[in-house]
């Protein structure tokens, strides 16, 4: 029942789903102690499609909730677990909705195959779009100082990047209702 109640999460929110987690079922991704009125540690940093479980310790409720809307695990307290996919990259700050002190960030990489030779193949996203989702990817060359749009307002989840030569680097946020999502770290292309 689980498992089907997992699934039905992950199909109607694919960008980020909320579920029990238990400890045979932590997936590949990073955990989050929340205890002592702080997320501990406070910045975690995972790959496209894998977990954050946050594990609320304290006796007091607690929320881990996305600054900009894309996430919320709800008040849980007293050992409880609740874990977020993260399926598209960008930085994504949150706060506690009682306790304004407690905050964190998850950061979540874009992913690159391919060479300088044979270009790359970029994504920012895995699985589905969600519906009212959309992308923004920038580039620059190495050891500049200037980004520019590689993709804007895209809903794909990929692209292919063929910048001739040289060394790249490139990052992308997620869009959701014209709140946007910190950049992505930023991928070197070399």
């Amino acid at each position: 029942m689980r498992s089907l109640l997992a699934a039905l999460a992950a199909l109607v929110l694919p960008c980020v789903a909320v579920v029990p987690v238990h400890a045979q079922e932590l997936a590949a991704g990073a955990t989050v102690t929340v205890a002592n009125m702080a997320f501990a540690p406070a910045k975690v940093r995972v790959g496209m499609g894998e977990s954050v479980t946050w594990s609320f310790q304290d006796a007091v409720s607690h929320t881990a909730t996305s600054d900009e809307g894309f996430f919320d695990t709800g008040a849980a307290s007293g050992g409880a677990s609740r874990s977020i996919r993260f399926a598209s990259a960008g930085t994504f700050a949150y706060h506690c909705t009682f306790h304004s002190v407690m905050v964190g960030k998850v950061t979540v990489p874009m992913a690159a195959t391919g060479s300088v030779k044979d270009g790359w193949k970029l994504r920012w996203l895995v699985g589905d779009n969600p519906k009212g989702r959309t992308y923004d990817v920038q580039q620059r060359r190495t050891g500049t100082k200037t980004w520019s749009l590689f993709r804007n307002r895209t809903t794909a989840g990929s692209g292919r990047f063929d910048p001739g030569s040289g060394s790249w680097q490139v990052r992308a946020r997620t869009i959701k209702k014209e709140r946007a999502s910190g950049w992505s770290p930023t991928l070197n292309l070399s």
